[in-house]
Parts: structure tokens; sequence; C-alpha cells
């Protein structure tokens, strides 16, 4: 694909690539009514008129606003058969057109995304049988088009968040009498979601598999050319977790503002209802004096009479029933199976992780001693080092690098990178840019 600087390249002709709120539902109306069909200018006119009219425009016909609509959306969306009159859709604009029909037709399918999930999981297995240079193909058949559709179920879920909110702030601005109702429904719209996000974190637990996959592969030499690949996957899967996280926490937010508006709602409400009867009771209330008694407070018929009674003057009594004095049987006890062999694996898994950790930690400490001491760490020879003690564990050496890296970016030490490449005579296939850490005096 050719480079292209797509900021200065998009700038003027920004409208026409991306329509306005108008013009962009013309062309959704269009399509929707004639698709792959060819139709006439006038036919584009009824439309405009209909869109315009039911966005609450000028419902009279104007040539000079129909004719520069038509000509707007001839630059990237529609073409015109001049000897014919007649016009359809460019290719740019089918496909405009098209993603906004699935984003909004998608829905949420979490059968779907494990059957993706293990589908990936799967080939890569295959794939990496036959060769690991096989990882390539796999990446271009499999891995790119299975995670755009993993990353919009995501966003399906996030959607659905941000609608729900919305719907909570339209409805509480509303007056009606349901109020509570209304927000219970929302609320339970929200655990649904949340019940969602649940299962799509769970099918995204095949991510770690692979990650495991991918990551024993960097432990052999020979697969170092593969190193741009295999990070992009391993950012990939880190990534889309991320932003399942996301949605996740959103939720956690918005649950408890729900239930706070619920119980001042409620507070609100009964403070109002007091205060109305109070007010009831005090313009429609009267005094009742009889026989030279006191007066006597009589409320208004609609209020049935009552009689108060204080604390203290009424019988405390404890009820036991027959069953209180049964003893209960004793329950069976719960015998739980132990997966022996998945928790093995799951402890040499742990194991190697706290290692690993333990490793990338030595690393980092040897460096910052070393900058510390002697002011200064070139860092290139520093990485090959690593890799040579580690036995080949690329690994490890990123990881220390990563970590270093971002250790160093305060106000106490400089990086220095010089684009110039290093490369070591035992690592062939890998090089790096000389890098140097220097301690701020």
């Amino acid at each position: 694909m050719k480079e292209i600087d797509l900021y200065s390249e998009a700038k003027p002709r920004y409208y026409q690539l991306i329509p306005n709120k108008e013009d962009g539902l013309i062309i959704l109306a269009l399509y929707q009514k004639y698709q792959k069909q060819e139709f006439t200018e006038d036919q584009i006119i009824q439309i405009i008129n209909k869109v315009l009219a039911d966005l609450g425009g000028s419902q009279r016909e104007e040539n000079n606003r129909n004719n520069t609509i038509i000509l707007r959306l001839q630059e990237f969306f529609l073409w015109r058969d001049r000897k014919r009159k007649v016009y359809g859709f460019k290719n740019y604009g089918e496909e405009f057109c098209q993603k906004v029909f699935k984003r909004l037709s998608e829905s949420y399918h979490p059968a779907k995304i494990e059957r993706l999930f293990k589908h990936l999981l799967d080939t890569l297995i295959t794939s990496l049988e036959k060769n690991p240079a096989e990882i390539l193909i796999w990446i271009d058949d499999h891995f790119n088009h299975r995670s755009n559709e993993l990353a919009l179920q995501i966003e399906i879920l996030d959607q659905q968040v941000s609608e729900s909110v919305d719907e909570f702030r339209f409805q509480i601005k509303e007056p009606q009498a349901n109020i509570i109702q209304v927000i219970d429904t929302i609320s339970a719209g929200l655990d649904q979601i949340k019940q969602h996000t649940y299962e799509l974190t769970k099918g995204f637990q095949i991510t770690y598999d692979i990650d495991d996959i991918l990551q024993n592969m960097l432990k052999n030499q020979e697969n170092f050319e593969l190193l741009d690949s295999i990070n992009y996957i391993l950012d990939y899967n880190q990534k889309v977790r991320n932003h399942l996280d996301q949605v996740s926490i959103r939720i956690d937010k918005i649950k408890p503002r729900i239930r706070e508006f619920i119980f001042e709602f409620n507070q609100r409400e009964l403070d109002r209802k007091t205060d109305k009867f109070l007010h009831y009771l005090l313009d429609n209330a009267s005094y009742l004096r009889q026989d030279n008694q006191s007066k006597r407070l009589v409320f208004p018929d609609e209020i049935e009479s009552f009689s108060v009674r204080l604390p203290e003057s009424v019988p405390r009594f404890y009820i036991f029933t027959e069953k209180d004095f049964v003893s209960k049987s004793p329950l069976p006890p719960v015998v739980r199976l132990i997966d022996e062999e998945r928790r093995r694996v799951t402890v040499i898994k742990n194991i190697e992780k706290l290692e690993f950790k333990k490793k990338v930690q030595y690393w980092v400490k040897k460096a910052i001693d070393q900058i510390e001491q002697d002011g200064k760490l070139d860092f290139s020879p520093f990485f090959f080092r690593i890799l040579s003690d580690e036995k080949n564990d690329l690994n490890i050496a990123v990881k220390t690098a990563h970590k270093l890296i971002k250790q160093c970016n305060s106000c106490q030490y400089e990086i220095i990178v010089d684009q110039n490449e290093y490369r070591n005579t035992n690592y062939a296939n890998l090089s790096l840019w000389n890098m140097t850490i220097l301690k701020r005096i």
C-alpha cells in the first residue's frame, strides 16, 4: 500500500469522504431502497425530500439544493451513467452502507466467540506442527480475519453499556409515574451485559493458551526472526483483554450510581408524600369539644381511626415452633474431585511464571546497579549478555528491556538511542539499535 500523509490528504476532502448527517442518511436511504440496482435523478430527489422532511427541514423542492447534494455524493459514493442518465453506487458507497448495516444488525454471540477462539488455537497448533514459519500464513488466513470479529463483539458490549447510560439519563429527565420500574429495567439490562462480559472473559481465556505457545517459541533461537509477528499477536491479545476489562469496569461504576439514584428518589418520594399528608391533615382536620372535655383532634372522614400504644405497654412474646426443638440431620459431606493433571500443569505454569519474573527482576537490578556505579550502561551488549546467560530465552531479554526503559524514563536517567544497528556474531538474525542509559548528575 502506498504511504501517504493521511491527515493532509483527507483534510481538503473530509466532507466528501465522511458525509454530514443529512448526506449520510440520504446515502443510507438510497442503499436501503435500491442497493445494487440503478436509479434515476428523480428518484434521488424523492429520497432527498423525504429525508430532509423527516429531519425537520424544508419540504419545498429546491433545484439548487438538490443538485448540490447530488454533485457532492458523486465524489465518492455515486457514479453517473451520462448516456443512460442513471445512477448507481460506487464501491466506496457500498462499503460505507454495508459497514453501517453490519454494525447496527450485529448482535452478541458468546458461543460464536468460543468457537472462534477454539478455531484459532487448533489452527495455530496445526500450523506450527508443520513449520514455525507457518505462523505467518496462519496470521493472514485465520488470525487477522477472526480478530476483527472478536473485537466487534467487545465493541457491541461497550455500545450496549453506552445505550443503557443514555437511556438512564433520558428517563430520569422525563416526568413519569413508573420511573423506578424503568430504572429497574435498565439495571437488569446492565446485569445482563455484565453476564455477557463474564462469558466473553471466559472465552478469552484461550488467548492465554495461545500466548503460552508463542512465548515458548521464543525460547528457540531459530524463531527470533519471527519476533515481530509473535509480538503482534501477543500485543493484540493483551489489548482485547484490556478492552474487555474496561467494559466490566464501566458497568461496575454505573451500577452504584443507579442504586444511589433509586435510594435518593425513594427518599424524596417519601418526603413528598409525608409533606402532602401533613398538609392534608392541617387543611382538613378539626377540633371537637364535648361536655367540658378537652379538645379532641378529629381527622378527616377519609382517614380511618386508630389508637396509639406506648412501646412499653406492648407485651413481648417469643414464639417457638416444633421444628426449633428438632435437631437437623447432618448433611452428607461434599466430595470434591480434583483434577490432578490439571493441577500439576497449573503448578508448573505458575512456577515458570514466578521464575521468569525473578530473572527479569534480577537483570533489571543488575542494570540499575551498573548505572549507579559507572554512571551509564551500554544496553545493546547487555541485552545480548542476557540472551547468552539465559540460554537464548528472548522473552527474558525483551521483558527486561521493556521494564528497564519504563523504570529509567524519569528525571534521574537519560536514554540515548543511536539508530545504527548493533549486532552480535552469535545471533545473526537479531539486531538492536545502539542504546545507552545515563545517570543524570
